[in-house]
């Protein structure tokens, strides 16, 4: 069984199964020097109330109860290390050049986005981000110093107010992109690939470790960072790619395999074709924001087949 901080916050409240009392028992009692480990920090401030509270509840605990004192002290020390460890999961996945305990990294908040969900956030300096499904950002309360930073997993698209003082940074598991003030697409949902696709502007695109391997690029170009590291580039029709950002549904010469990848996260459905020759079908289609009967509709006329929806899930046949 995997200890995780959801796990250790249910075995402080008393809220474990006897397996997972077990289970963090025993961990807690390999870990007896756990604390002592953990990286040097800065302690929040929810951190330093929450030990306020074990230390007012220790006083408490022995002015009004007769439980003998090591076991007082031995229930409060095991809630010292699950404090700890948790402020050391939280640590440990914050991004790698905000572990330094300052305050800006403690100002960042992040915002998501679901299946069936899109969303436009509006930063402190006035740019926007849209966000596609299954799209998370972190960003800063407020920008301070002279770079605007941005944490992005998932697809959204940008529009960046320009400042010539403060470059406006991108960060994503594997790359970076900085401009002064443009508009992009970028998308890290294919795994081990991240694509931009520029809509106005000039932006910098380059591996995150390695800022020398870095392209320029420009209005309708296209650039991937590969898993291998390397970064293709071509010229594409940015306003089709980025429709999506206008709630405009664009197929050209997708097959049906393809048109379901799109639909299921746009409508939040699940789709199974009961006939597999259908998948190889090819369909060009686009729409301002239509509804998945209207989609339905067209493709299932275009397609020549049959759906039905049942509840959350959909049947071609």
């Amino acid at each position: 069984m995997k200890i995780t901080p959801e796990l250790l916050k249910k075995y402080a409240a008393d809220e474990c199964s006897e397996k997972e009392r077990l289970q963090v028992q025993k961990w807690l009692n390999n870990n007896e020097d756990l604390s002592t480990s953990l990286p040097k920090q800065k302690i929040v401030e929810e951190q330093k109330l929450v030990w306020q509270q074990i230390a007012g509840n220790m006083a408490a605990d022995q002015s009004t109860s007769t439980v003998p004192l090591y076991k007082s002290v031995a229930k409060y020390a095991a809630a010292a290390i699950i404090l700890f460890t948790i402020g050391f999961f939280s640590y440990q996945n914050l991004p790698y050049n905000f572990r330094d305990g300052s305050s800006e990294s403690l100002a960042l908040k992040t915002i998501n986005t679901q299946r069936g969900e899109k969303r436009t956030v509006t930063l402190p300096d006035g740019s926007t981000i849209r966000m596609n499904y299954e799209t998370e950002i972190r960003i800063p309360e407020q920008f301070e110093g002279n770079e605007r930073i941005v944490y992005l997993t998932g697809h959204a698209h940008f529009e960046v107010t320009r400042d010539t003082q403060r470059p406006f940074i991108i960060y994503t598991e594997d790359s970076k992109t900085q401009v002064l003030g443009t508009s992009f697409d970028i998308n890290t949902k294919s795994e081990g690939e991240t694509e931009i696709i520029v809509t106005s502007g000039k932006v910098a695109f380059s591996e995150k470790e390695q800022e020398e391997n870095l392209v320029t690029l420009t209005v309708n170009d296209r650039a991937i960072l590969n898993a291998n590291r390397s970064i293709a580039t071509d010229k594409v029709d940015a306003f089709k790619l980025t429709a999506w950002k206008d709630n405009r549904l664009v197929f050209n010469g997708e097959t049906l395999q393809e048109v379901i990848q799109v639909l299921e996260p746009w409508y939040n459905v699940s789709i199974s074709v009961e006939d597999p020759d259908l998948l190889s079908q090819d369909f060009k289609y686009e729409k301002d924001n239509p509804t998945l009967k209207v989609v339905l509709d067209k493709l299932a006329f275009m397609g020549r087949f049959e759906y039905r929806l049942e509840g959350d899930s959909l049947i071609i046949y």
